[in-house]
């Protein structure tokens, strides 16, 4: 069999196992869900933070595809790779200058902290304004500042993008156009494997997420003092946040306290006397909190995080940003995320900022100076 004809076979059974995967996930945990119901309103929620053990997400560089795997992506350990745009492009071309030159004309729907679809703007005006904002400190939340995320204009189309063949379609899309036209700048990073995904499916041959959309892919702009407030991924997959230009920060929580977290940012949290009982003891290797972990985060241009599946996060713009972003899930732990997102669903996202809780804010302003 030639060349083509392989390629061609390989991106027919991708797309296939694409499909089948869906349906699968569908009728085994939608259909027969057994998880229990999350508990609501943890009044021990306060203590449980004061009690978590506090870390920096810690940063490598150089790093092996089986070390990054072992240390990092099986153990859901949260990760930056300091020079995970290696080869890229994209650090010496993508500025707030080049997309408006290249695509300043364009109409753009932005969304705000939420992930709602908000007013449509010529993307140079709006990448001309928040490109002039002056940096801001963790925490620091401007008002109504919202982000260009991925948008897609059919779910079809996204398809076709998903299975490879986005260069065939005709699309006034910005995520769709940029996705296109931007192909040759940036790669998959070097630190992951280049095949045995479960998503996307590839099973044959190797992985390429600049020319087969991945789950969630896009480009993200957005303004110092912009805020994705507290929320888990959709499909609960692993998240890739690679950061070209700008600063962000922001926390990643431990599976053991996203129940905690979202009552809190939600304001179902109330003092008690519970608060010093769980606090002064701290929490031993064998207490029933022993996995709460809260780590903080500082990414810098050029460096791209890790958010494990299922974990979660808040991520809050310090300078003006541009960053793009991709989920997968590989064959090694996929058993593990399937079991997980059937116990706890689908993703969610907070109706306010952890951020914005000032018991919260004390405590990580506490832990910041030790």
């Amino acid at each position: 069999m030639s060349f083509f004809g392989k390629t061609v076979l390989g991106n027919t059974w991708n797309a296939l196992g694409d499909v089948a995967m869906w349906a699968f996930e569908e009728m085994s945990i939608y259909r027969r869900r057994q998880g229990t119901q999350r508990e609501v309103g943890n009044n021990d929620a306060l203590a449980r933070f004061e009690a978590a053990e506090y870390r920096k997400v810690e940063k490598v560089s150089d790093i092996s595809v089986a070390e990054f795997s072992e240390r990092y992506l099986m153990k859901k350990e949260p990760v930056i790779v300091t020079d995970g745009l290696r080869g890229w492009r994209a650090k010496q071309i993508w500025s707030f200058d080049y997309f408006c030159q290249e695509f300043g004309d364009m109409s753009v729907q932005l969304q705000d902290a939420g992930f709602k679809p908000k007013d449509h703007v010529e993307l140079r005006t709006y990448l001309r304004e928040i490109a002039s904002l002056p940096a801001v400190e963790l925490g620091e939340m401007g008002d109504n500042l919202s982000y260009l995320r991925y948008t897609y204009d059919s779910f079809f189309k996204h398809l076709l993008f998903t299975w490879g063949f986005g260069h065939r379609v005709k699309t006034n899309s910005f995520s769709f156009l940029a996705f296109q036209r931007i192909q040759e700048h940036w790669r998959r990073p070097y630190f992951l494997p280049d095949g045995g995904y479960k998503i996307p499916w590839v099973q044959v041959g190797s992985l390429h997420p600049n020319k087969r959309m991945c789950q969630d892919w896009g480009l993200y702009f957005s303004a110092p003092g912009a805020c994705t407030r507290l929320h888990v991924d959709g499909m609960r997959t692993n998240a890739v946040l690679c950061q070209v230009a700008g600063r962000k920060a922001g926390w990643i929580f431990s599976a053991s306290l996203e129940d905690v977290v979202r009552d809190a940012a939600e304001g179902r949290t109330a003092l008690s006397p519970v608060v010093s009982q769980i606090a002064s003891g701290k929490n031993q290797e064998n207490s029933p909190h022993s996995k709460d972990r809260i780590w903080q985060f500082d990414l810098l241009p050029g460096e791209i995080m890790l958010i494990p599946k299922g974990l979660a996060h808040e991520v809050h713009t310090l300078s003006p940003s541009i960053s793009l972003t991709y989920n997968f899930v590989t064959n090694s732990e996929y058993r593990d995320y399937f079991n997980f997102k059937r116990e706890r669903g689908h993703g969610w996202i907070a109706n306010a900022p952890i951020a914005a809780v000032p018991e919260f804010a004390r405590i990580h302003q506490r832990n910041q100076r030790l």
